[in-house]
């Protein structure tokens, strides 16, 4: 996967505290993202919702190599939503109440890249069809 094809995040340290409804430090803030609402040319955006039992929708589909921005905003304060992994694609970034949350993928050619909260307990995944 070429570095333009994914954020990279400078990460260091995860927090149970993050995923278990405590408050999320500075240890815990990512680099600025790009705008939920600039979703750049020849890409397209997919909203997540983010509730007290998991994602919605859970599984979403893209084409083969197509370079899709998805939106996460978490609704409840319950369960463990406050923080999103991709962890094939080593990406991890907080999720504010209420607040939308880009994040830009290129699919790849056949197969699903997953995505879970910081604890692994909320699974979701963008299914290449």
């Amino acid at each position: 996967m070429r570095p333009s094809e994914m954020f990279i995040v400078s990460f260091a340290v995860l927090g149970l505290g993050a995923c278990s409804g405590g408050e999320s430090g500075p240890e815990h803030r990512h680099p600025a993202s790009p705008s939920a609402e600039q979703v750049p040319e020849g890409r397209r955006s997919i909203a997540v919702q983010v509730g007290a039992s998991g994602y919605s929708p859970s599984e979403v589909a893209a084409a083969a190599g197509e370079e899709v921005r998805l939106v996460f905003t978490r609704t409840s304060d319950e369960g463990c939503g406050q923080q999103l992994v991709f962890p094939d694609l080593d990406i991890r970034r907080d999720l504010p109440l209420d607040e939308a949350v880009p994040v830009d993928i290129t699919m790849p050619t056949s197969g699903t890249i997953t995505f879970t909260c910081g604890m692994g307990m909320y699974r979701g995944a963008v299914v290449v069809r």
